[in-house]
This record gives structure tokens, sequence and C-alpha cells, in this order.
């Protein structure tokens, strides 16, 4: 495969002498407490015997998740981690009709889409961020898109880039920029999700970014829908989760669609034909955050547990079995990870980020437009 360039600078590469120092101070401060390192927040006393529930994804994500940070906490702390897979719908569904009793996860993880939602309904917590030890070395960029009205929320974990996927073996010249999927070449072969689906909004968002608007204008997202209209007889798939995105690919259903960087670079690492391009006017970020809920009665365990979360020990485990990236700095990957996804220090700085708390509003009358056009 031609991988396209990127904009965004790598961070340079680190030493196996750094990341074992890095390891071995990690491992000395647990041992000398018989615990993982905490703030100033009490959360340091004995943590055995109780349980966290924490609503995140399932299939690989989910596997990860639990390799890279439950596995290990509960190893050090004795506390239990409950799982529960779903999603960010779903959990502030969970969260709304649990508000003002005991809520229905302590920590949970959502998208940028819902954040807003969930902070006005009030089902999630003001961050305490002196709490959670490594989140000064987490990407600004990433910390806010959680932050609301200078507020903070969430402890960013993964992060990817939303581009364009593509069959290697049926697209000649890798695409450049979101406009190339309108290419007629392509008619009867493109992918084109919906607007319930995130990577959906985010193709509506890269197309408007091109052409130097924003989705925030109502103007420019006329214009976006016009582009769209060249696809009413073109689209041959309509993925409304990642996992469809990847099965129209890997059938040649479709030759080509918005997709995220870590999924299609899963696929093209297991054989399958399937190149990514990073779209020349920017990629739109794809962003996943945890959150601790109001209310909860776990506090100063969803602090603790936390602090694995945002840690450069653990978050590269979590990388490894999703190939996203994640959020702290300061993480060190393997070298084919590091050669295929952008991460680190000015990695994001030129991501389209979607005003969801502008946009939101409006994504029924949006998603009722495109049904005119794809229905």
């Amino acid at each position: 495969m031609t991988r396209t360039s990127r904009r965004s600078p790598r961070p340079l590469p680190r030493t196996l002498a750094a990341t074992s120092a890095l390891a071995l101070t990690a491992g000395l401060a647990a041992c000398s407490t018989g615990e993982p390192a905490s703030g100033d927040d009490g959360a340091s006393g004995d943590l055995s015997g109780r349980t966290l529930k924490v609503a995140v994804y399932a299939g690989s994500w989910g596997e990860s998740f639990t390799k890279a940070f439950v596995d290990p906490f509960e190893a050090d702390t004795g506390a239990t981690v409950e799982l529960v897979p779903g999603g960010p719908a779903d959990w502030l569904t969970a969260l709304r009709s649990t508000q003002g009793g005991t809520p229905a996860y302590d920590v949970v993880a959502f998208t940028p889409n819902v954040v807003p939602s969930a902070v006005s309904a009030g089902v999630v917590a003001e961050l305490d961020t002196e709490r959670v030890e490594q989140f000064d070395q987490l990407n600004s960029v990433l910390a806010e898109q959680s932050n609301v009205d200078g507020t903070q929320y969430g402890v960013p974990l993964t992060v990817g880039s939303t581009g364009i996927a593509y069959r290697t073996d049926k697209v000649a010249e890798p695409p450049t920029d979101w406009s190339d999927l309108l290419d007629p070449a392509y008619c009867g072969h493109v992918a084109v999700s919906p607007l319930t689906f995130n990577t959906g909004v985010e193709f509506l968002a890269g197309l408007v970014n091109e052409a130097g608007g924003t989705i925030t204008d109502p103007d420019d997202v006329d214009a976006a829908f016009d582009q769209l209209q060249a696809l009413a007889d073109c689209a041959s798939a309509f993925p409304s989760d990642g996992t469809s995105v990847e099965t129209a690919l890997a059938n040649g259903d479709a030759w080509i669609a918005a997709h995220w960087d870590g999924r299609a670079f899963v696929q093209q690492n297991a054989g399958e034909p399937i190149g990514f391009a990073y779209p020349a006017s920017g990629s739109v970020g794809a962003l996943t955050s945890l959150f601790v809920t109001e209310g909860t009665e776990q506090e100063d365990l969803a602090y603790a547990f936390l602090d694995y979360v945002a840690s450069s020990e653990h978050q590269p485990v979590f990388s490894e079995g999703t190939w996203y990236a994640a959020s702290n700095d300061e993480n060190v990957y393997p070298e084919q990870f590091d050669e295929q996804i952008a991460s680190g220090p000015g990695a994001y700085d030129d991501f389209v980020w979607v005003d969801y708390e502008t946009i939101t509003p409006q994504l029924p009358d949006l998603q009722a437009r495109w049904q005119q056009i794809f229905g």
C-alpha cells in the first residue's frame, strides 16, 4: 500500500532505557505502598472487596480495556471492576433513568456527540483533575473535547482519525480528500453512513471543512447536502456502525467509505486489501473519554481507576489491542503502530472537531434530509 502523507508532526522516538526506567519507577511506587500512586484525594485507603461499575464498549475494545486497565487495577487493589457493555446513547438513557438515586454506573465512556447532553442532564460529575495523577500528561487538544464552558468533565482515553478507507484492489489511486468519495468512478461502490452514526456526521463535517466552511453554518451545510445529492444513485451501502463499515469493505459491497484509521489498519494488518487515507484538508477527530457519574458512591474508587486509564504505563497496552492512539503524550508504541497511526504532541492540532453542542439539536432534521436523498 502507498501511505498518504500526514501533516501532523510525529513525536520523537523514546529509548528502551527510558521506557524501562518509567516502568521500574512505577513498579517501585506501587510496591512501596501496596497500591497505585494517587493524588491528595484520600483514595489511598483499602479498596479491596469493593466493586466499580464501568460502562464501556464490548468486543475487542472491551477486551483490550480489560487487559490494559482492569486486570492490573484489580490485581493491585483487590477491587472488582464490572464492565457493562453497550453504547453511549444507551448509557445516557440508563443514567437519566437512575438520576436522583444510585447511578447505573460509576464510570462511563462517552463520545463527544453525547457529552453536551450528559452535562446538561447532570449525570456526569465535574472532574477534579488534581485527583488524576497523570492528567497533566494528557493531550490538551483531546482533553478540551470534554471541557464544557470552562469546566473539565472527562478523561480522554482513545482517539481516532476519521478519514477514508478504501479497497486497494479496486481503487487505482489512493483518495486524497473527502470529495473523492463523490468521484463518478466509484458510483455504485460507495458506503455512506447515516447521521445517526458518528461517522456519518464526521463525513459531513469533512465535506464542509474541505470547502472552507463550518458544520454550524446552515449555508455551508446546505452546500454539503448538495454534494451528497450526487451520491443519491451511487451509494451501495449505508453502514450504521463501525462493524458494518468493515463488513461492507471486506465483502466488496463498497470500495470506499468514511471510516476510522485504527479499524481500517486492523483489517489491513490482517491481510485484507484495505488502505486508509488521511484527508489533505484535515481528518475529523473521533474520541472516547471516561467520566465519573454524578452521585456515585464509589468516587474514590473511580478516581483510583482513572489513574490507570490515564497512565502512560497502561495506555499503550490498550492501543496495541485496538490500534487506536491513546491520550497520554508520553506513551511509547510499537514501531508498526507508530508508522501507521498519528499520535502525540501536535498530532491532533489540525483535526476537525464537530461542534456537537451546536449541531446535536439539529441532527433529527439533518437526518431527515439525509433520508430524502438516500431513503
